[in-house]
C-alpha cells in the first residue's frame, strides 16, 4: 500500500479542518509531514497548522520557549521549526532576535530575549561571521570561538536553559580552491578546528548541531548566494526543512521527550526473508548478498542505540520458537535475544502487543518507534496507537536504516551512566517479575529482593541524571515541573531547598538513580516542590522509603509541618491518590494539598529497603 504524498495529505487536512473535523485533520498533516517534505509545503501548510494548533484538539506533549538568535534572517526558519516541532508534539512559542543582533540581545541584561524568558535558545551563525582570509587566520577563529563560548555562559548565568548551537558551515568553492584544505591555516581546516573547539567540553545546558553534516546532505542547495545577497538568509530554504528537524530533535531531547525504545519487526525488516517459509538456511544476513550486507548494517545501528541505553524490543507476527531461531543459531546475526528486553512472536495484533509491552516495561506509548518493513502494518499502529512513532520507509535494509536516521527519533543531549546500564536494568525486571510470580506472598517477596537505596544531596556527579528525571519523567510526577541542569544546580546550592537523589539495588541488579525530591524550606515548614520516580521501581515500597527520607530530614532540621501538592496531568493520574496513602492529610481550603504534621504523627519506616545514606 503506497502511502499519500505531503500534498495529498494537505488537502486531505484542509477538507477535514473546514468540515471540523480538527483531530483527523491534525493526524493528516502530521502524517504529511512525517515525509519530510520540500520547504513550499511548509509555506503551503502554515496558515492550517496554525489553525489546528490553536483548536481544542490539539494536545502538545509539551509546551515551550524557543529564542532563534542568529546573524542572518529567521523569517523564513521560524515558521518551518514550529511545524517540525509540531511533527514531534511540541508546541514551539517563538522568539525572533533582530536580525544580526545576537550579541547585543545576550549581553542587554533587559533586552527583549530576557523578557521572553527561553527554555531553548537556538544561536545560528555561519562562516561569514568568522571573516577569515583564505589562509592564516586561526587566531581569529580562536578568537570568535571564545565570544561565542563566553557567550553560552552570560547566557545561561542569567536565563537558565538549554543552547542549541549551530556549528559553523565551511564553505565550498574558496578562491584557494583544495589550497583551503591542504594548508596548516587554510580557511576550511581553520573552520574545522573551530567546530571542534566549540565542541570541546560542551558546558551543562549546551548542544551542538554540525552544520557540514547538515550541508553533505542537502548538497550543493545548502548556500543560496542570491537568497545571501537579496535576503541574509541561511541557509537556504531548500536546507531549512532538515535544520529545523534537527532544532525540534534537540529541543525535545532537552525536554525529556526522546524516544526510549525501539520495536522491530523480524522477517525483511532484521533479516530477508520470512524464517518460518524460507527456514534458517533461506534467510538473507550478511554477505555474499548485498542485500543480507543491509540488514546486517541496519542491527549494527540497533546494537550501537542499545549501547546507548535504547532499549529494544521485537513485535512479529510468528511462531516464537521460528522468531527465535536465527537469533540462536544463525552465525552471521548479530544480534541475539539477550539484546531485546521484550520478544514478542505470536499472532496477535502487534497493536495490542505493543501496548501489553508497554504496561509490562512501564513506558508511555510515546516512549517507542516502530520499525516494520510492511506499510499495512505500519498504518495500522499509526491507527491504533497514534502515540507510537512509526517509521516511514522503503522495504529495502538502508532505506529503512536511512529512515531511522533521518527520524532523529533518539536524539540525545547527554549520556548517564544511568542511560548506559537501562537495558541490563530492565532485563534485571524480567527476573524480578519472575520472582515475583513464584512467590508466595507479596511480603516474602519484597524481603527476598535484598532492597538497598543509596540517597544523598544533588551535586555535580549526580545533577546531570536529576535535571534528565525531572524532564523526561510524567506518570510518577507529582507536580510535572520541568528544570534544566542550572536551575536545579541553584536549588542544591541553597540552603533554602532540600534536593536529594534515590537510587536503588538488589539481588537482581542496581535499577540505578530512580528517584528525585526537591523541597523548599521556610521556616517550620517545608513545601514539596518536586517528587518523582521512574515507574520501573512501583511496587517496591520505593515512595514509603523516600517519605520517610523527607519526613525525617524535615523533623531533623525543626520543620513541624511538610506540605506536598498534587498538580494533575493527562499522565499521573498514578499518583492522585499518594499523598492519602503516605500519610498526608487534606489540606483545608485547597484540594490539591496535603500536609504531614511532624508533632502530631509518627513516621512509619519502610521494613523492606535498607538505608545506606550518602
Amino acid at each position: 500500500m503506497k502511502r499519500q504524498d505531503p500534498d495529498s495529505l494537505l488537502q486531505a487536512a484542509r477538507t477535514l479542518a473546514r468540515e471540523g473535523r480538527f483531530a483527523e485533520a491534525i493526524d493528516a498533516l502530521r502524517s504529511a509531514m512525517e515525509s519530510y517534505p520540500n520547504y513550499p509545503f511548509f509555506v503551503k501548510s502554515e496558515k492550517l497548522l496554525k489553525r489546528l494548533m490553536a483548536s481544542d484538539q490539539w494536545r502538545p506533549r509539551r509546551k515551550a520557549k524557543l529564542a532563534l538568535l542568529s546573524s542572518s534572517t529567521t523569517a523564513l526558519l521560524a515558521p518551518v521549526a514550529r511545524a517540525s516541532g509540531f511533527r514531534r508534539g511540541l508546541e514551539l512559542d517563538l522568539y525572533e532576535g533582530v536580525y544580526g543582533n545576537y550579541r547585543q540581545e545576550i549581553l542587554d541584561p533587559q533586552s527583549n530575549l530576557y523578557r521572553f524568558r527561553p527554555d531553548l535558545v537556538l544561536l545560528l551563525l555561519n562562516h561569514r561571521d568568522l571573516g577569515l582570509p583564505p589562509s592564516g587566520g586561526g587566531r581569529q577563529a580562536e578568537d570568535f570561538v571564545a565570544r561565542v563560548r563566553e557567550l553560552w555562559k552570560v547566557l545561561l548565568d542569567r536565563n537558565p536553559c538549554h543552547v542549541v548551537q549551530v556549528g559553523i558551515d565551511a564553505l565550498a568553492g574558496g578562491a584557494w580552491a583544495s589550497l583551503e584544505d591542504a594548508l596548516p591555516e587554510g580557511r576550511r581546516r581553520v573552520i574545522a578546528a573551530a567546530n571542534r573547539a566549540l565542541t570541546a567540553e560542551l558546558p551543562r545546558g549546551v548542544s551542538f548541531i554540525d552544520a557540514g553534516a547538515l550541508a553533505a546532505e542537502v548538497g550543493s542547495k545548502y548556500w543560496s548566494p542570491q537568497e545571501w545577497h537579496t535576503a541574509k538568509q541561511y541557509p537556504a530554504s531548500a536546507a531549512l526543512p532538515l535544520l529545523a528537524d534537527h532544532i525540534s530533535a534537540h529541543c525535545a531531547a532537552a525536554l525529556g521527550l526522546t524516544a526510549k525504545a525501539l520495536i522491530s519487526d523480524l522477517d525483511n525488516t532484521l533479516w530477508g526473508g520470512v524464517i518460518g517459509e524460507d527456514l534458517l538456511e533461506g534467510i538473507r544476513i550478511g554477505p555474499p548478498s548485498a542485500e543480507g550486507e543491509g540488514y546486517l548494517e541496519l542491527q549494527r545501528y540497533l546494537r550501537e542505540l542499545k549501547q546507548r541505553g535504547v532499549l529494544l524490543a521485537v513485535c512479529s507476527k510468528n511462531n516464537l520458537a521460528d522468531a527465535e531461531e536465527p537469533f540462536r543459531k544463525h552465525a552471521d546475526m548479530l544480534l541475539k535475544l539477550d539484546d531485546f528486553v521484550s520478544f514478542k512472536a505470536d499472532w496477535s495484533d502487534k497493536p495490542s502487543n505493543i501496548e501489553q509491552m508497554a504496561q509490562e516495561l512501564s513506558l508511555g506509548l510515546d516512549s517507542f518507534v516502530f520499525l516494520d518493513d510492511n506499510p499495512l502494518e505500519r498504518e495500522y499502529v499509526r491507527a491504533r496507537l497514534p502515540q507510537v512513532a512509526v517509521v516511514e520507509c522503503g522495504s529495502k535494509p538502508w532505506e529503512m536504516l536511512a529512515a531511522l536516521r533521518r527520524g532523529m527519533y533518539f536524539e540525545s543531549v547527554a549520556l548517564t551512566e544511568e542511560d548506559l546500564a537501562r537495558h541490563e536494568s530492565y532485563r534485571g525486571n524480567a527476573a524480578r517479575t519472575a520472582a515475583e510470580k513464584c512467590a508466595p506472598s507479596m511480603e516474602s517477596f519484597l524481603k527476598e529482593l535484598e532492597m538497598i537505596s543509596s540517597h544523598g544531596p544533588v551535586d555535580a556527579q549526580t545533577l546531570p541524571r536529576v535535571a534528565q528525571l525531572t524532564n523526561k519523567t510524567n506518570q510518577f510526577n507529582l507536580t510535572t515541573r520541568r528544570y534544566t541542569e542550572d536551575q536545579v544546580k541553584a536549588m542544591a546550592e541553597s540552603p533554602d531547598w532540600w534536593c536529594h537523589w534515590f537510587r536503588l539495588a538488589d539481588r537482581f541488579g542496581d535499577h540505578g538513580l530512580i528517584g528525585v525530591i526537591i523541597a523548599e524550606k521556610n521556616a517550620d515548614r517545608w513545601r514539596v516542590d518536586t517528587w518523582l520516580m521512574s515507574c520501573r521501581v512501583l511496587g517496591r515500597q520505593m515512595e514509603e522509603f523516600m517519605s520517610a527520607c523527607l519526613l525525617s530530614a524535615a523533623k531533623k532540621e525543626g520543620a513541624s509541618l511538610v506540605v506536598g501538592e498534587f498538580i494533575p496531568t493527562a499522565r499521573n493520574s498514578l499518583v492522585a491518590d499518594l499523598y492519602p496513602r503516605l500519610g498526608f492529610m487534606p489540606r483545608a481550603g485547597n484540594e490539591r494539598e496535603y500536609e504531614f504534621s511532624l508533632l502530631e504523627r509518627e513516621i512509619s519506616p519502610c521494613g523492606f529497603i535498607s538505608d545506606k545514606p550518602v
